[in-house]
C-alpha cells in the first residue's frame, strides 16, 4: 500500500536528518520520524510528526495534497469561525516548524478564551512550558512545570510535569537535585508506567555521583553506612 502510494502518487526522498543537517535546519525538524510534504520549489505544505498506521498515514498526506488539515486550511477556518480546538491545532503545527513565538501566541490564545484548568489549557500550558526547554532556558522551564504542577495537582498534567521537572534538573547537570526530584515522583505516583524508566534514570544518576567523589572520599562513605 505504502510502496503503491510513493510509486504512483507522490515521490518519497529519506534524508538522515542527522547527517543532512543543512536539510534538517532548513525545515526546522525537531523530531523523529518527521514526514515533510513539500512542492516543487520546496516550499512546505506541512508534515507528519511522529508514527502513524500506515493507512492513517496515507490519508493524511492525500488530505493534505487536497490542502485538507493544514496550517494554511486551519488559519482560513479560524478566521472565520474561532474555536480553541483549530487554535491549538494551528499552535501545534508552528511548534513542529520552528514558530517558537506564533506557537507560543495561540496556545496562549487557547487558555485566554477558556477554562485556565480544563484540558486544552492544560496541553497548551504544557506546550508553553517546552519552550523555554529547547531554548535552553532550564530555569524558566523548570519554573512554567512548577506551576503547572500546583496548577493541575491532581491531574495528568501534574504527573508529566513533574518527571519532566526532574529531567530538566538532570539536563541542567544539578545531579542532586535531579535525583530527589526523581525520587519524589516515585513517591508520588508509585503506579505511574514512567516508574520503570525513573527508577533507572536515579541508579545511573547515582553512578555518575559516586563516579564524580574522589576515591578515598566514596570508600569513608561506604565504611561509614557499613557501620551504621
Amino acid at each position: 500500500m505504502v510502496i503503491d502510494f510513493f510509486t504512483n502518487e507522490m515521490a518519497l526522498v529519506k534524508i538522515n536528518g542527522k547527517a543532512d543537517s543543512i536539510t534538517t535546519e532548513k525545515y526546522h525538524i525537531s523530531a523523529y520520524p518527521t514526514s515533510v510534504m513539500i512542492r516543487k520549489n520546496g516550499e512546505e505544505i506541512d508534515r507528519v510528526v511522529g508514527y502513524m498506521k500506515p493507512e492513517a498515514f496515507l490519508q493524511k498526506l492525500r488530505d493534505y495534497s487536497n490542502g485538507i488539515g493544514t496550517l494554511d486550511d486551519l488559519l482560513a477556518k479560524n478566521a472565520d469561525n474561532f474555536t480553541r480546538e483549530i487554535a491549538f491545532e494551528i499552535g501545534e503545527k508552528y511548534k513542529y516548524r520552528g514558530g517558537q513565538e506564533e506557537a507560543s501566541s495561540w496556545f496562549q490564545k487557547v487558555i485566554d478564551t477558556g477554562d485556565p484548568i480544563d484540558s486544552l489549557s492544560g496541553e497548551s500550558r504544557m506546550a508553553l512550558a517546552s519552550v523555554p526547554y529547547r531554548n535552553k532556558d532550564y530555569d524558566g522551564a523548570i519554573k512554567d512545570y512548577e506551576a503547572i504542577m500546583k496548577d493541575f495537582k491532581g491531574t495528568p498534567f501534574a504527573e508529566e510535569s513533574e518527571i519532566w521537572r526532574a529531567y530538566i534538573f538532570k539536563r541542567k547537570g544539578d545531579t542532586a537535585t535531579a535525583i530527589t526530584a526523581f525520587e519524589a515522583f516515585v513517591e508520588h505516583y508509585p503506579e505511574s508506567e514512567d516508574v520503570e524508566w525513573v527508577e533507572k534514570q536515579i541508579s545511573n544518576l547515582k553512578g555518575e555521583e559516586n563516579k564524580e567523589k574522589p576515591k578515598e572520599e566514596s570508600k569513608e562513605g561506604s565504611k561509614g553506612e557499613k557501620e551504621g
